[in-house]
């Protein structure tokens, strides 16, 4: 079976801040390593914004509704009503704040819709275009971990969704990541490691595009 090519063509905007998109499997522990970035960042005297997919705006509470199967909708309105809640995200809050010159970590974006909607066999030039209003971010990366990994950490601190508790999505899912990393040139952060290493690991990442900045590059 061919590899897919998960290649986006989508708007690369010069902004005051910085668009950060932490992305990854359930359980891969995005969270966590969301809110110690930020911790750094601010540290280093950077303003940060952290937020989050799906939103609270009216959009992205239908979308939780959903994913907790409070409602039942179809696999393209899910998908519309995701692309609809990242459009909205971006011109109330994302924008505004890299406007302001601030850094915005956002703990899932647009990979996570190409990888979750694929893999539950959406077409992927479908997805590409209904996602189209999004700013392409200036770093994303994928942390990854098993989906079995994924899975036990979910299931030892809350209860879990229809989707997260599905253990064959969750391996199609990563598998997704993969590819769309190798097509994309995204780094694959190792979730496994200690919360401390992958962190570190995260930092350099973003180290790189923050000095790059600084020297003029983009």
């Amino acid at each position: 079976m061919p590899t897919t090519t998960y290649m986006i063509v989508l708007r690369h905007e010069k902004l005051n801040g910085k668009l950060i998109a932490l992305e990854g499997p359930d359980g891969c522990g995005k969270s966590t390593q969301t809110k110690l970035l930020a911790e750094w960042l601010q540290s280093e005297g950077h303003e940060v914004m952290i937020t989050d997919e799906p939103t609270e705006n009216p959009i992205g509470r239908i979308l939780k509704s959903a994913l907790h199967g409070e409602i039942d909708i179809s696999l393209e309105t899910e998908a519309l009503l995701f692309a609809g809640d990242r459009a909205l995200h971006v011109h109330e809050d994302i924008r505004p704040a890299l406007d302001d010159g601030k850094i915005v970590i956002t703990e899932r974006y647009l990979y996570s819709s190409l990888a979750y909607q694929t893999a539950r066999g959406l077409s992927e030039e479908w997805v590409k275009t209904i996602n189209e209003p999004a700013i392409i971010p200036d770093l994303s990366l994928i942390i990854d971990v098993p989906a079995e990994v994924g899975l036990e950490r979910m299931e030892s601190s809350r209860e879990l969704d229809t989707f997260e508790k599905d253990l064959s999505l969750q391996k199609r899912v990563r598998e997704r990541y993969k590819e769309i990393a190798e097509s994309e040139r995204i780094t694959i952060i190792d979730g496994t490691k200690e919360i401390s290493s992958v962190q570190s690991d995260i930092r350099k990442e973003v180290s790189q595009v923050l000095h790059a900045d600084l020297s003029g590059e983009r």
